[in-house]
């Protein structure tokens, strides 16, 4: 007997004895039920969550995808890979609704430090192309406060609700030990498209103002769970899915404008051989090795000092590099139409290998712009690695 088989009899006789399987939210722990009712914001229109439910049931292909930063991706979670809330939550919802777990398909695109702008250039790689039926979102201790930043989460919501497959869309509003968190702007976006909503927040937030907990009962650092704080997200989760199931679905129809701002709905990514690139110059195709970016540009000490030539009609442009705590790596300036623009920095000391994004804003958008990628005065020997390019079109 394999362990699938052996899990799914200990399934069957957990349920048929009336046995509870254990999670965070137990008799013996600081995670109470009455904490994982208070985290339900919303469950929000329910059709397209039954629609997966339903295929689900039917024995059909189902797949979701779980978007966010370093929290998503499992971090302090042990192990990691199956520990993380993600990843529990997903076989729950397997264990719930499906007649065959195995057509159950889970995604983690956490990526370590990842802001809704980061998030919206990964939409179509990491996201979309995986035709997801449920995705959950979660940024909301990765990204700032400022108007720019409340428009690029709202036009990544709006970019998967009328995406291909039209999946549900569920936000998760996590917290910071020093209480920030996103979840004012994030919950009126998350009610204006009716969609659920599960807030940490809302969980803990009581608890700590009442001393009957500390931030370190459920985080040992700033922000990211420990493995029981992991299994309370999951309960969570699961909550909503059992609330959704039991909530009446009706058709559901997005609003055609947007609440805040949707400035980068229609961002489209550039991919290598795109005519928008004029030339590569000094940035060939190359392996990058960050996360789930597997190939980019690089510039590297080796190649020559030439200038990456791309011509757009639209924009702003976002730009996504790697940035190292490493000497050998230089600064990229982008300069549009001849004007310096900006200056990006491969090298920080608080860097860890990870994925950054610059949003570059270059004129007029009915006029074709010529953008040139080129490495800094005295750093043509240095490297520098491009992960992703894109522009929103108008």
């Amino acid at each position: 007997m394999n362990w699938k088989d052996l899990f799914s009899l200990i399934l069957a006789c957990t349920l048929l004895c009336g046995i509870a399987l254990p999670g965070a939210a137990a008799e013996d722990s600081l995670f109470t039920e009455e904490m994982v009712q208070r985290s339900l914001l919303s469950v929000g229109n329910t059709a397209r969550i039954h629609a997966a439910m339903e295929k689900a049931r039917q024995g059909q292909d189902v797949t979701l995808v779980y978007l966010g930063g370093s929290i998503t991706e499992g971090a302090s979670a042990s192990p990691q890979k199956t520990h993380c809330y993600a990843a529990l939550s997903a076989k729950a919802f397997a264990e719930k609704f499906a007649a065959d777990p195995e057509k159950v398909h889970y995604v983690n695109a956490g990526i370590s430090g990842t802001p809704s702008r980061l998030g919206i250039t990964r939409l179509e790689q990491d996201v979309l192309s995986k035709s997801p039926d449920v995705v959950f979102i979660e940024f909301a201790v990765n990204d700032a406060n400022d108007k720019q930043s409340q428009m690029v989460y709202e036009s990544l919501v709006r970019r998967l609700l009328q995406s291909e497959t039209q999946p549900a869309v569920v936000l998760i509003f996590t917290l910071l030990n020093s209480g920030y968190s996103c979840q004012p702007h994030m919950s009126q976006i998350g009610a204006y498209y009716d969609l659920g909503m599960i807030s940490v927040k809302n969980a803990l937030q009581p608890e700590f103002t009442a001393g009957r907990m500390q931030f370190s009962d459920y985080s040992k650092d700033y922000a990211h769970p420990t493995t029981e704080g992991h299994a309370f997200i999951a309960d969570m989760v699961a909550y909503y899915f059992d609330q959704a199931a039991a909530s009446p679905a009706a058709p559901y129809t997005m609003p055609e404008t947007p609440v805040i701002g949707n400035f980068c709905e229609n961002l489209t990514n550039i991919r290598p051989g795109d005519p928008i690139i004029k030339t590569e110059g000094s940035f060939p195709q190359a392996v990058v090795a960050c996360y789930s970016y597997l190939k980019g540009w690089k510039h590297t000490m080796f190649t020559k000092a030439d200038p990456m030539v791309l011509e757009i009609q639209g924009g702003p442009m976002f730009i996504v590099f790697k940035q190292e705590n490493n000497a050998k790596c230089g600064n990229m300036e982008i300069w549009v139409d001849g004007v310096l623009k900006k200056t990006l920095s491969g090298n920080s000391s608080s860097a860890w290998g990870n994925p950054v994004t610059e949003i570059i804003g270059i004129g007029d958008v009915t006029k074709t712009h010529t953008v040139e990628l080129r490495m800094a005065e005295g750093d043509q020997m240095k490297d520098f690695s491009i992960l992703d390019l894109a522009y929103v079109v108008h």
